[in-house]
């Protein structure tokens, strides 16, 4: 059974990535795939039994001076994708090489921004190390964005990002590229990387702080995608950071193992995490749908965005699982989550007001109408969501309303009358399995709130228990 679903679940991210970055192919020759099966992978195939491998994080030590190496340290040989034990751990390896790459290959790239110098520059690590082009000074607060899968730091949504945290603060803001080591089809490949690219992160920032006495306590990490994962693999690297706002972190390879080797709330003194397209992989979600934060925020739901609809009567939209026209969908909420959150920044004349929820279908209405107080009931989604300046620190799970496109924060009125798509495509979200049973119980909604299309004969509601805890076992 581990074994088969292990299969599955390789030939979905390989179909799904497949079709992400080569959306004209449509197929792949044998030739092709052989090609990707190197002699050393074939070689630690043959000694699958004498080279057992292990992905916990060691301990190590953070020195007050620029870090040696850690990657002998810090790094695994193997990066175990799919969590089934040493014997398929090693056969997924021989298949589809879960080494990571070494360092010198990825080359990851850093680029300073401030407000005096809003033009990027970049900064090389190593012996090459030298801050006398860029404006960085310690005694303010640092931003580091890393971008995520089949990205760069020259995508729009980071410089976009980055501007506005120059607008919202006179903050040092350092733009994180390890492009080369995400930008490939083979998924697998980067999620390996990412344990890398922390580790080279954090010999970089080591070498920062031993040159201006900068203190870590006063970074924010952001990462969207695997990036989450980078940013919580150097956090604890570097001893934890003061913030980490997860947006959307990446689920495919982050579900079945340790809580240490992807982000969750020990990384640093506060994380907070966007939700915008946590649904299974089978339902092509490419983000993680359960709380892994301090504060965990889901728009509309998170697991599909208002907006991201690009309907289509094509016969193989209603047969594949995989076809491009949902994979779009999936693509547009994934990136919703820096788009609200870059919102978050500049909007200053509207917030993106949370309300508790118990990530139950039947929990929207009630946490909707539930009158905000002081006692927490509500909060802020986006920079403010860390709390002061009046603002409650956010814990727990919620609810966000948002509009289907910018500006993202909805109105009062908005507040009030939620989209009617919204509140169907939850209900279909948040349905019991069609070969289970559904529930006998028909829960009490409001009639602010009712969804008009709960009479349709294919949909059910679903009981109390929690959504991601009902699809997910």
């Amino acid at each position: 059974m581990a074994v088969s679903r292990c299969v599955c679940c390789v030939l979905q991210v390989v179909f799904v990535f497949l079709q992400f970055s080569n959306a004209h192919r449509q197929w792949m020759t044998t030739d092709e795939l052989e090609n990707h099966i190197s002699p050393d992978d074939l070689r630690e195939f043959m000694h699958m039994y004498e080279n057992a491998s292990t992905t916990a994080r060691p301990a190590v030590s953070v020195s007050g001076g620029y870090a040696e190496d850690l990657t002998d340290k810090t790094i695994p040989d193997i990066v175990d994708c799919f969590g089934l034990g040493s014997i398929t751990r090693q056969l997924t390896t021989w298949l589809l090489n879960m080494k990571p790459d070494p360092s010198h290959k990825i080359n990851t790239h850093f680029y300073f921004s401030s407000r005096q110098s809003p033009l990027r520059v970049q900064v090389m690590p190593g012996d090459q190390f030298g801050l006398e082009w860029v404006d960085f000074k310690p005694t303010r607060k640092t931003v580091m964005i890393v971008h995520g899968f089949m990205s760069h730091s020259n995508s729009s949504w980071v410089h976009d990002m980055t501007r506005a945290f120059l607008q919202w603060a006179d903050v040092n803001v350092i733009a994180v590229d390890w492009s080369e080591g995400g930008n490939t089809w083979k998924y697998w490949r980067a999620v390996a990387n990412t344990r890398q690219v922390g580790s080279d992160v954090n010999n970089f920032l080591q070498q920062l702080k031993a040159a201006t006495g900068a203190r870590f306590k006063d970074f924010h990490f952001v990462g969207h995608s695997l990036g989450a994962h980078i940013c919580s693999f150097t956090s604890y690297l570097l001893g934890g950071v003061a913030r980490i706002t997860g947006l959307d972190p990446a689920q495919p390879c982050f579900r079945t193992v340790n809580r240490t080797e992807r982000l969750d709330e020990t990384d640093a003194d506060f994380v907070d995490v966007i939700h915008t397209n946590g649904r299974l992989l089978a339902k092509i979600g490419f983000g993680l749908p359960e709380p892994t934060g301090h504060a965990d925020f889901y728009p509309n739901g998170g697991m599909k965005q208002p907006g991201c609809h690009n309907e289509t009567n094509s016969v193989w939209s209603r047969l594949l699982p995989f076809s491009p026209t949902k994979l779009q969908q999936a693509i547009c909420s994934h990136g919703r989550a820096y788009l609200l959150f870059t919102e978050s920044l500049i909007n200053n004349n509207c917030s993106f007001r949370a309300h508790r929820w118990n990530l139950t279908y039947e929990g929207v209405n009630s946490s909707l109408i539930a009158a905000c107080d002081r006692r927490g009931s509500c909060s802020e989604m986006g920079i403010n969501a860390v709390g002061g300046r009046g603002h409650l620190r956010a814990s727990g799970p919620y609810f966000v309303l948002t509009t289907d496109k910018e500006p993202y924060c909805p109105t009062e009125w908005e507040r009030r009358h939620p989209q009617p798509d919204l509140l169907r495509d939850l209900l279909k979200g948040f349905r019991l399995d069609r070969f289970l049973r559904p529930s006998s119980t028909e829960p009490a909604q409001t009639a602010d709130y009712a969804d008009p299309f709960a009479t349709e004969d294919d949909v059910t509601t679903t009981t109390q228990k929690s959504w991601f805890r009902r699809w997910m076992g």
